[in-house]
C-alpha cells in the first residue's frame, strides 16, 4: 500500500534536486517536500551532513591528490575547509596547498590568514588553523581509517533507513 503512495506521489510531484517555489510560493524540493513550512528534522539534517562529508571524500581523492598522505589533523583541515568553500573553492588555496605539500604548515597557516576566507570567517579560520599545530601519532591514524569505516557504516544506514521507530 504505502509503496503504491510513494510511486504515485514521486509521479505527481515530480524530483527537484534543488529548491523551487510550488505554485502556492512554498520552497520546495525533492518530492514536493515544503521547506517553508516543514523545514526538516535534526535526524534530516544529520543525515545531509554525514552525505555531505561523504561525497568530499572522493572529490579530495581525486582533486587534492597528497591529501591522503598528509596526516589525520591536515585531512580534517581539508575536509572542514571543503565542506565550506567547495573542493573547487578549496583548491583556489594554490599557496596553501603547496605549502601543505611541502609539510610546512606555519606557511599554510599563513596562507590561511591572508585570504578572503578569513576576513568573512575570522572566528572559523583560527579554529582551523589550530589543527596545523597538532601531532599526528600512529593511534590517530589507525582512528582516521576507523571513521572512515563508520562514514561508510552511516551512509549504509540512511540509505538503509526505516521509516519506523
Amino acid at each position: 500500500m504505502l509503496e503504491r503512495v510513494f510511486k504515485d506521489l514521486k509521479k505527481f510531484e515530480g524530483l527537484s534536486l534543488k529548491t523551487y517555489r510550488c505554485t502556492s510560493g512554498k520552497l520546495t524540493i525533492g518530492y514536493g517536500r515544503n521547506l517553508d513550512d516543514n523545514g526538516i528534522s535534526e535526524k534530516e539534517a544529520e543525515m545531509l551532513l554525514i552525505f555531505d562529508v561523504a561525497r568530499l571524500i572522493p572529490q579530495l581523492d581525486r582533486q587534492v591528490n597528497f591529501w591522503k598522505g598528509q596526516p589525520a589533523n591536515v585531512r580534517i583541515l581539508l575536509l572542514q575547509m571543503s565542506y565550506q568553500l567547495g573542493v573547487g573553492g578549496l583548491l583556489k588555496f594554490k599557496k596553501f596547498l603547496l605549502a601543505l605539500q611541502e609539510n610546512d604548515f606555519e606557511q599554510a597557516k599563513k596562507e590561511m590568514f591572508d585570504s578572503r576566507w578569513a576576513k568573512q570567517t575570522p572566528a572559523r579560520v583560527r579554529e582551523l588553523s589550530k589543527y596545523l599545530d597538532m601531532e599526528t601519532e600512529e593511534k590517530d591514524i589507525q582512528d582516521w581509517k576507523n571513521n572512515l569505516k563508520l562514514l561508510q557504516g552511516y551512509v549504509n544506514s540512511v540509505q538503509n533507513m526505516s521509516i519506523i521507530e
